[in-house]
């Protein structure tokens, strides 16, 4: 009986695995990526819009060749736009004429699209200014990172780290910065909050971003306290402004919205408050949990003349 079942489970077993044998394999994509449409956005950019998402990692200004009847128009950069489907090429300012493009994508199986179609040329100019679209912020962070909407002056971001660090900004590609320490001296230490804030950066066409801010720490774990106020202009709320957070010297930036300010603080004991808001500034004493209001006079400060 023993030997019996032992020979029952041993085909039982071979049963499995030659079924397992002929299991069928795993599909394989094996479709070409196909150009859809050419949208001409404004006269330094065109979106290409394809049947799937492109490998983004092989994307580059060589593999298109943009042409009119009586010029080459360079292409600058390409990077996706809201997915990896659909690409955006920057080129350099084009002209109101037809113009052929050619080139070739490969998808995320390594499919490779060749495709050409034509487009009529703007001479509209880009207006639009770029935006942050991803950004660092919270614990266990020792940098920063901001991505942007767009293709951007790698020479133009205007910024400061608070409380002062000297930082570097490090392009990864023309959207993708890293804002890393100059030196080894520069370094997040892990007890205190860090802010950057971004004054302006341009994209390839010249518009200027509007400021940004953004906080992270090198802490894992630390107790926060919600520290927030109100900033009035003859008992009005200020529209918008900048308030920043000072002991002993600046620790910390905020925005001001519709007179509101807040910032996340390790401790209750009391800070000093500077505001700017247009032509009028202001400073006094706030503590976390206390209905703190910041009064502003008719004075102008400049904002680096606090944080710098």
């Amino acid at each position: 009986m023993l030997k019996m079942l032992a020979l029952i489970l041993a085909l039982m077993v071979l049963l499995t695995a030659v079924c397992a044998h002929k299991a069928a394999p795993l599909a394989k994509d094996r479709l070409n990526p196909r150009l859809t449409k050419v949208s001409v956005i404004n006269n330094r950019q065109i979106q290409l819009t394809f049947t799937e998402e492109i490998d983004t990692l092989t994307l580059f200004p060589d593999s298109v060749f943009i042409r009119s009847e009586d010029e080459t128009l360079t292409a600058l950069l390409m990077y996706p736009s809201l997915s990896a489907s659909e690409i955006i090429i920057a080129t350099e300012p084009m002209k109101a004429v037809s113009y052929e493009i050619n080139g070739l994508v490969l998808d995320k199986a390594e499919n490779r699209g060749p495709f050409s179609s034509t487009f009529q040329g703007s001479v509209k100019p880009d207006t639009i200014a770029p935006w942050v679209t991803a950004y660092s912020e919270g614990e266990d962070k020792h940098e920063f990172f901001l991505q942007f909407s767009e293709a951007m002056d790698t020479m133009s971001a205007s910024f400061v780290i608070v409380p002062r660090r000297d930082f570097i900004a490090e392009w990864a590609s023309h959207r993708h910065a890293r804002f890393i320490p100059a030196t080894g001296n520069e370094t997040l230490s892990y007890d205190t909050t860090y802010y950057i804030f971004l004054k302006s950066a341009r994209d390839i066409s010249g518009n200027k971003s509007i400021p940004f801010i953004t906080s992270v720490t090198p802490d894992t774990v630390y107790n926060r306290v919600s520290l927030a106020g109100r900033a009035l202009t003859d008992d009005v709320p200020v529209k918008t402004g900048l308030a920043i957070l000072v002991r002993d010297h600046p620790i910390g930036i905020s925005f001001v919205t519709d007179g509101n300010f807040s910032f996340s603080v390790r401790d209750s004991m009391p800070y000093t408050i500077q505001v700017i808001a247009g032509k009028h500034s202001g400073s006094g004493i706030a503590i976390a949990g206390n209905d703190n209001m910041i009064s502003l006079k008719e004075e102008v400060l400049e904002i680096d003349s606090l944080i710098d």
